[in-house]
């Protein structure tokens, strides 16, 4: 072996450098997430929504603000750019590595199978965890900039990105385990947006309890403590809750604000083993770079 072949690093070797192996896999899973074509398209979708509450204040009628709120950051994000950004991310936590031809030089790693999987799931939660905050944050910005709201927007904005990183980690741990449990994850994963969280989700009985918006909604009645037109509005477009008499909303149907994050979190938990576990038991054929 020449001194140039015993320098020259393998592939996959980068992220054996730090603290701890499955630190190094994170930060490195974070690194490939933040960088390529994905990152773009999703700055691009993010962006397209901010301008269009920019123009609809221009209006020489602005469009109100609250109307607004509630089509782009109660309806626009969690029911379409949240999930879309979890299933770009999470479908390929797996799938990448493969396509990559980097998948057998972490499983060579004397690491179990399942931490590898559960470590890349968890950075791929964080990046759009962070993805979706700023999104939020720019949102509000482009809705409440310059109005007398702006200060009350601000708290409910804060609340906001906490009830997406709840959404995002339910989101997150079923979009893996579609990647590993089919190679058309991504078909699969919009079907599942469109038929559970766009459709299903609206109908008024128990089956919508199994789409992650709807504890999105439940959140959202609970914590942001909107004003009575804003609770109204949100009340009967989404059939949650009834409005009483006296003009009140009655939300005592609803689950608490507790127990609508542990039910995702408890979720999210249960998908996330039963994906470790698969991922574990799975033998990917895959070819190294060089290989036949």
């Amino acid at each position: 072996m020449t001194a140039t072949e015993a320098e020259a690093p393998t592939p996959g070797r980068a992220w054996s450098a730090g603290p701890t192996p499955l630190g190094a896999l994170f930060g490195l899973t974070v690194r490939q997430h933040t960088h390529g074509r994905r990152l773009v398209v999703l700055q691009v979708l993010y962006l397209l929504p901010c301008a269009l509450a920019v123009v609809l204040r221009s209006l020489p009628t602005p469009a109100p603000p609250d109307a607004l709120e509630f089509a782009l950051v109660f309806t626009l994000l969690p029911h379409g750019l949240a999930p879309l950004t979890a299933l770009l991310y999470g479908s390929g936590i797996v799938a990448d590595e493969v396509e990559e031809q980097t998948l057998t030089y972490l499983l060579l790693r004397a690491v179990p199978k399942w931490q590898l999987y559960l470590t890349k799931l968890l950075a791929t939660v964080c990046v759009t965890t962070g993805l979706v905050a700023v999104g939020v944050a720019s949102l509000y910005l482009a809705i409440y900039a310059g109005t007398d709201e702006f200060g009350a927007a601000a708290g409910r904005a804060g609340r906001m990105v906490v009830i997406m990183a709840v959404a995002q980690a339910g989101y997150c741990a079923l979009f893996g385990f579609l990647g590993l449990y089919t190679r058309r994850a991504l078909v699969a994963g919009i079907a599942y947006i469109v038929a559970v969280e766009g459709v299903i989700s609206t109908l008024d009985f128990a089956g919508r309890m199994v789409a992650v918006v709807y504890y999105v909604r439940t959140l959202i009645l609970r914590w942001l403590d909107l004003p009575k037109e804003q609770l109204d509005r949100c009340v009967d477009a989404w059939g949650m809750g009834e409005v009483s008499r006296t003009g009140a909303a009655d939300l005592s149907k609803l689950p608490t604000g507790g127990e609508a994050v542990l039910t995702v979190l408890v979720a999210a938990a249960v998908v996330s083993a039963a994906s470790a576990w698969l991922f574990a038991r799975t033998e990917f054929r895959v070819k190294t770079p060089g290989s036949d």
